[in-house]
């Protein structure tokens, strides 16, 4: 091991001259956490390519619907049936969520 020869009589300043960053020691360990903290993603192309659908999807919107499909789920098991399904189709600029009861094979 190299033997460093710290120098007497320094001031703060002199000391912290070869300090290249303006970041102090929190910043840079804030830093460092908020970094290990990410989670590394890597998307396929249908992956990016979903999400970047979904973001027309807020999250009201997606409550709404939601909301909306339970009450639904709750007519049809009211009226015997265990399960329904949904098909999406465009009508001009409106898109409509058809719902029907699951066929039992």
């Amino acid at each position: 091991m190299a033997k460093f020869k710290i120098q007497k009589g320094l001031s703060d300043a002199e000391m912290m001259k070869q300090w290249g960053g303006e970041d102090n020691f929190e910043e840079t360990m804030m830093e460092a956490e908020r970094n290990a903290a990410k989670p590394v993603i890597h998307q396929s192309p249908q992956q990016s390519q979903d999400a970047f659908y979904r973001e027309f999807l807020t999250e009201k919107v997606e409550t709404l619907i939601g909301k909306m499909l339970l009450d639904i789920k709750m007519e049809y098991f009211k009226e015997g049936e265990g399960a329904f399904s949904i098909q999406v189709k465009r009508n001009g600029k409106n898109i409509v969520l058809e719902t029907a009861p699951k066929k039992v094979k």
